[in-house]
């Protein structure tokens, strides 16, 4: 495993019923699987995530939480890992997978934005991720 690994965010499954309605709340048609950006006291990023029935993601990305961390080179450190969601670019400057690291799902990341692009308005205009969401 790298090394050089740097957290990232939090993701937390949760019931479709506490987040769909809210006005915030981003819609992948890819993974049908609505996500929202939880603010806290702490200023610890959570993403909030709930799943379709139609959703193929793992079973377990779908049921635990999982803790994201960014890497400098996503590619070694996939290698000799259990993936769960494979390497895949949801948009420009950002790719990620998810991995199991003993039994629990790890996102790892890898991407040449800031913090602020990444968690900012914008960011989803040529995403496969959230194609229709608007900033």
């Amino acid at each position: 495993m790298n090394s050089n690994l740097k957290f990232h965010h939090i993701g937390r499954p949760v019931p479709l019923t506490q987040i769909k309605n809210n006005p915030a709340t981003k819609y992948s048609p890819l993974w049908d699987m609505y996500s929202l950006d939880e603010a806290n006291l702490l200023t610890i990023p959570v993403e909030l995530h709930a799943f379709g029935p139609k959703c193929t993601l793992d079973s377990r990305i779908q049921t635990e939480p999982h803790v994201a961390f960014t890497t400098d080179d996503i590619e070694s450190a996939l290698k000799k890992e259990t993936i769960i969601m494979p390497l895949y670019q949801p948009f420009a400057g950002y790719q990620c997978a998810m991995i199991l690291v003993n039994g629990q799902p790890i996102e790892l990341i890898e991407a040449t934005l800031s913090e602020s692009e990444i968690w900012g308005d914008g960011i989803f205009k040529d995403s496969i991720l959230y194609p229709d969401h608007k900033a």
